[in-house]
């Protein structure tokens, strides 16, 4: 059973993290209302309009009033489980993101786990393999997966294994468990590349730094068997600070999931929102950064409850 201590922990990051959700979507707004252009001209196009259509447009979804009574409109829907109504595609929000969320979440969920078990295992050699050439190569290997770009290397793959070698679908999301693994696995594997050569970097550098203290240097004078000094031991401590800053990854997965999505061409929230932004639908943008936003903040404090585990010495709600 959870400890009042605890209880309280928790009430008070869910009352912050309910502040960043609405500050983000607040600060949406507030950009969305100053960019050129107006939602009545997406409504209204594709035809011939009369001022009198402009008029009603406008009226019915107070397009005239100022920006912070919309706003307050929209928290007031918001606050009764209606996310609105989109401009562009003229269908609810809420169908619209229930179409697509699934796609969007597998992409980060495989991402996550492909970045773990490419990092982990890799961090942890080439910490202690220090200054080899297996640690050099790994090295090397994930400066690279840092430094390209996923939109780079999404176009390099679907040019190579799809025109070339016609291997891999060049795009879409597939349908079936077989189809949509073998259409997500790879636009999930190049972003777990890149979160996994940040992920591996802390893991070996956190396994230098334990490797080295004192306390390692009593596990084995004490006689305990390499590995076991290696994998349990020190991978424990080593693993503290790559936990701490994997909830911030998660919210990297979600941003630049929309990008793989729009370069692979699959109907999910990334390809969404996109075009949401260029269109300037405001309810379809706003309920992304809603989602977006609740994610981050359940992942940051979710990892703060699995730090403890990790951690004994982290007290929840301590105040040292």
């Amino acid at each position: 059973m959870a400890s009042t201590r605890t209880v309280s922990y928790l009430l008070k990051r869910l009352g912050f993290g309910v502040f960043i959700v609405w500050a983000v979507t607040f600060l949406v707004f507030i950009l969305l209302q100053i960019a050129p252009g107006s939602p009545a001209d997406i409504l209204l196009s594709g035809g011939v309009v009369t001022q009198e259509m402009r008029r009603t447009v406008i009226e019915q979804y107070h397009l005239n009033e100022p920006w912070y009574v919309q706003y307050g409109l929209w928290l007031k829907d918001l606050m009764s489980g209606n996310l609105g109504y989109s401009f562009a595609q003229q269908r609810p929000v809420a169908t619209l993101i229930a179409d697509r969320w699934a796609i969007t979440a597998q992409i980060v969920a495989l991402s996550m786990i492909l970045a773990t078990a490419l990092s982990i295992p890799t961090g942890i050699l080439a910490g202690y393999k220090h200054g080899s050439k297996l640690d050099g190569v790994l090295t090397v290997g994930a400066i690279v997966g840092v430094s390209v770009p996923v939109f780079v290397s999404g176009i390099l793959v679907i040019l190579v294994f799809s025109f070339h070698l016609d291997v891999l679908p060049s795009g879409g999301a597939g349908s079936g468990i077989v189809g949509r693994l073998s259409h997500i696995f790879v636009p999930s594997l190049l972003l777990g590349g890149m979160i996994g050569a940040l992920m591996f970097r802390m893991m070996r550098a956190g396994m230098r730094d334990v490797l080295e203290k004192d306390y390692m240097e009593t596990c084995v004078a004490m006689g305990l068997p390499t590995r076991k000094v290696v994998l349990k031991h020190a991978t424990i401590n080593a693993l503290a600070p790559v936990l701490t800053v994997s909830g911030l990854w998660i919210g990297f997965l979600i941003v630049y999931s929309m990008v793989v999505e729009y370069v692979f061409g699959m109907g999910g929230l990334g390809r969404l929102l996109i075009h949401a932004v260029e269109a300037q639908d405001a309810p379809v943008v706003l309920a992304g950064t809603i989602i977006t936003a609740v994610v981050f903040v359940v992942a940051n404090i979710v990892v703060d409850l699995l730090y403890t585990k990790i951690d004994p010495r982290v007290v929840i709600g301590g105040g040292n």
